[in-house]
């Protein structure tokens, strides 16, 4: 028995209509509503890294706040300047035991206790009691600005608490570095591992502060 030859011009016909008839089954199946479920376990992160690390999210457009509400508080002693004079330098010069010390801070008292509050939302990173600074808490956030707060008497914040922007964390309280201030607060803000004068940066947008 003999086979019939397909001519070539059926056989392109024949082409084109497999092609159509898998183009059309992929849109049916696309636009179906039966769409698969997905878990997480069916995804591999880039980099667990940035879930492992989270720190809260501070915008660019946020600026940083006072460490404190009330408006009795005043400045003890400022920060030390390279470029001030040297009758403003002598007085943001820490002395205690013969050892004379640049004030990497400033530092706030009031005749009365009160409130430590954040001046940025972010994580609390770590808690210690020093001899000589006294209670300390260290807050951190997304834009790599590290929050230093010393010399508190309470503290109402725990390591690995988020912490919103105004929220209390502490009360003022004392350190052997001033037994004469009995409601004080030493407050230090470091950006990009650099330590800056927090009486700059108040009521400040944060990309102001990072760009100079």
């Amino acid at each position: 028995m003999k086979r019939r030859k397909v001519k070539k011009s059926v056989k392109i016909i024949l082409g084109i209509l497999i092609v159509v008839t898998i183009s059309a089954s992929i849109v049916l199946l696309s636009g179906s509503s039966a769409k698969p479920v997905l878990s997480t376990k069916d995804f591999v992160y880039v980099n667990d890294y940035i879930f492992d690390n989270y720190y809260p999210t501070v915008s660019n457009e946020d600026s940083i706040k006072r460490p404190y509400i009330s408006d009795k508080v005043n400045i003890y002693k400022n920060f030390y300047e390279k470029e001030d004079s040297e009758e403003q330098q002598q007085k943001s010069i820490i002395y205690h035991e013969g050892i004379y010390m640049q004030n990497s801070g400033v530092d706030y008292n009031s005749e009365e206790p009160f409130d430590v509050v954040a001046s940025l939302s972010g994580e609390v990173t770590n808690i210690t009691e020093d001899a000589l600074l006294g209670k300390t808490v260290e807050i951190k956030n997304s834009n790599e600005i590290i929050l230093l707060y010393q010399s508190l008497g309470e503290i109402s914040v725990q390591k690995g608490d988020t912490i919103s922007q105004g929220q209390t964390i502490g009360k003022s309280g004392t350190c052997k570095l001033y037994d004469e201030v009995k409601n004080g607060l030493h407050f230090e803000i470091y950006i990009n591992g650099g330590v800056i004068n927090p009486e700059k940066t108040y009521d400040k947008k944060i990309k102001e502060i990072i760009n100079n």
